[in-house]
């Protein structure tokens, strides 16, 4: 009878067990977290971020093994090991900002606490980031560290980034190490929430739409073009032309939200010459924001031969696009999802639930240019921007040992993970 052939994945996944630490876990949790690193008006700009970098990311990145790390003109790290042109990369996609303290008591104190009262198992640990950026970032850290410890041998590029992003909700850090710096990789993984895959999320596109018109005295208002008038128009001829009709099965609907409006002069008695509203275009897999910016401004345009109803004189609406984010989208079939799945078999045992999230982040500009990305990590979405910002350590140690596989498995010497579309590791 012929012995059967061992279970590379299994094989993988015992030898790196031992050099994985529940404590070691959650030390790197509590060291990341004592690092203050908040979202300011400066966004990404905010000294403390690169300081962030430059004491709590920079001098492990040696010892990790990274032996090209940098920091490009926005602050951003690039930590990179393995041969520039070998056959297989992976890049983990990491951010520095977090909510800024606000009213949480002690937010960088790395508090160890009871989770269990809070629907966690076990321990958990409070600080600002640890339910977002942090919890993964800590589990990445850690996974590194086993690979390295276990004496995995790697053949192929692993990519460590840590953004000065975070909270912005804009692409510019990522965009900037992609475009500028001409970091690439054959898929990617950014944070995420619940220990569950993230496939997708919608993109969104920030508008801001000024209504002018000519103030008066309220008295007089046959005098002026009320912009309040003109922006109910606005609104009106909107949800006409651009209806809530649009929706993906997993990822919801595009919806088009008015999320501020303020007019101006700020005085009484006034006919309001001036009015600007705030626009919130969700967008869908194949979405362009440009051209849903396209399609609010030619709205605008058809306000210029409408008249105030009171005195007959025309308003002029001005659209300005703000902030975007690409929508996101991958398939259970994708490489970021089947490398990410058997690594949670190996390691945890199991596959993990799948999701579509609320929120957008650096997965869909990656998606955008060609990487596929997806999300995971030990992040708690209930808990976050809110003064019970935490982490659960049973949740981070998971998530360094679903990580250690993804890197081992995919980047070792001898991948225990092999798919049709994966670049064959090279001998």
């Amino acid at each position: 009878m012929s012995e059967s052939k061992p279970n590379p994945a299994r094989l993988l996944a015992a030898k790196l067990a031992p050099a994985l630490s529940y404590e070691r876990a959650r030390t790197v949790l509590q060291e990341v977290l004592r690092v203050p690193s908040p979202q300011t008006d400066l966004l990404e700009a905010e000294p403390q971020l690169g300081e962030f970098i430059r004491t709590a990311m920079i001098p492990r990145m040696a010892g990790l093994g990274f032996t090209r790390v940098r920091q490009d003109a926005l602050g951003n790290m690039i930590a990179e090991m393995g041969a520039p042109d070998a056959r297989r990369s992976l890049m983990l996609v990491m951010h520095a900002m977090n909510q800024p303290p606000n009213t949480m008591p002690d937010p960088y104190g790395a508090t160890i606490i009871d989770g269990r009262p809070h629907g966690m198992p076990g321990e958990a640990v409070l600080g600002k980031g640890a339910s977002e950026q942090k919890g993964t970032l800590a589990a990445v850290i850690h996974a590194i560290e086993a690979v390295r410890d276990a004496g995995v041998a790697l053949d192929g590029r692993l990519v460590l980034l840590c953004l000065v992003s975070g909270e912005t909700g804009n692409p510019l850090a990522i965009s900037h190490v992609v475009e500028k710096e001409g970091v690439r990789a054959d898929l990617a993984y950014v944070y995420g929430n619940a220990m569950q895959l993230q496939l997708g999320n919608r993109g969104r596109v920030d508008v801001t739409a000024t209504v002018n018109g000519s103030p008066s005295h309220s008295s007089r208002p046959n005098e002026g073009a009320n912009a309040i008038v003109g922006a109910m128009e606005f609104l009106r001829r909107l949800s006409i032309e651009i209806p809530d009709s649009r929706s993906h099965p997993g990822l919801g609907t595009a919806w088009l939200t008015c999320n501020g409006i303020e007019s101006f002069p700020k005085s009484t008695h006034t006919v309001q010459g001036r009015c600007v509203v705030k626009l919130d275009q969700r967008l869908l897999p194949g979405d362009d924001p440009q051209a849903a910016v396209a399609r609010i401004e030619a709205v605008a345009r058809s306000m210029d031969d409408w008249p105030d109803p009171i005195s007959g004189k025309p308003f002029r609406v001005v659209v300005e696009a703000g902030a975007y984010m690409y929508p996101s989208l991958v398939s259970e079939d994708s490489l970021p999802a089947r490398l990410l799945q058997a690594g949670c078999a190996a390691m945890l045992e199991r596959e993990v639930g799948t999701f579509y999230g609320q929120s957008a982040h650096d997965q869909g500009y990656l998606n955008h240019v060609g990487i596929p990305t997806a999300n995971f990590g030990p992040g708690e979405q209930s808990f976050a921007h809110t003064d019970l910002d935490l982490a659960s350590v049973d949740k981070v140690y998971d998530a360094a040992r679903v990580y250690a596989w993804v890197i081992a498995g995919y980047l070792g010497r001898d991948p225990a993970f092999s798919a049709p579309d994966a670049p064959p590791a090279e001998r």
